[in-house]
């Protein structure tokens, strides 16, 4: 057996991993906004906290068989840089943007003792976490794309267009219903 297919492998394993870390976060998220008590939210704040450890080993992995893989077998082609800045992306969104909003919920509830549920969800809601994890999930299937195509620089390019798009205008239009719903309550 080569070693490069051992490293295909654990390439492939590392980002199954970080699409089984977003399923976890999208239950968790949906779980949060229909939570009906404090408790609830709590029990699925604190599951969401806890998968940041699938999302740092599977992204450190990720980097480590992707960056051998180029550097030994593909070389810095278009499609590998653009898969690595998306890479980064996720990298950089995930604890910067979803870390910090779950961070902000926790803190929030813990010095907000006495507010309501529906409170609560109003807060939730706002954080836009729903919003914030489907564009983490369009760019990293635009990233699997990119990395089975193998598409030029502006291939590469137009999908994560693509995934951008994909990755915000369907929610958009739930969070408009979303804010009539509580405009209208």
């Amino acid at each position: 057996m080569q070693f490069y297919f051992v490293i295909l492998f654990l390439h492939i394993s590392s980002a199954l991993a970080l699409f089984m870390g977003m399923s976890i976060a999208w239950v968790g998220i949906s779980k949060l906004q229909s939570a009906d008590n404090k408790a609830q939210i709590d029990e699925w704040l604190k599951i969401l906290l806890s998968i940041k450890s699938i999302f740092i080993s599977a992204g450190v992995l990720l980097l480590l068989t992707g960056g051998y893989m180029a550097s030994t077998k593909w070389g810095w082609t278009p499609w590998i840089i653009v898969s690595f800045l998306l890479w980064l992306y996720l990298a950089l969104h995930s604890p910067l943007v979803l870390g910090k909003r779950f961070r902000a919920l926790n803190s929030f509830k813990d010095s907000n003792a006495d507010k309501t549920g529906s409170e609560l969800h109003e807060f939730i809601n706002k954080l836009k976490l729903i919003n914030h994890l489907q564009s983490e999930l369009a760019v990293g299937l635009g990233t699997v794309f990119i990395m089975t195509v193998k598409p030029n620089l502006v291939g590469s390019i137009c999908v994560v267009i693509v995934a951008i798009i994909l990755g915000t205008i369907p929610l958009l239009s739930k969070n408009k219903s979303v804010e009539t719903k509580l405009d209208k309550a």
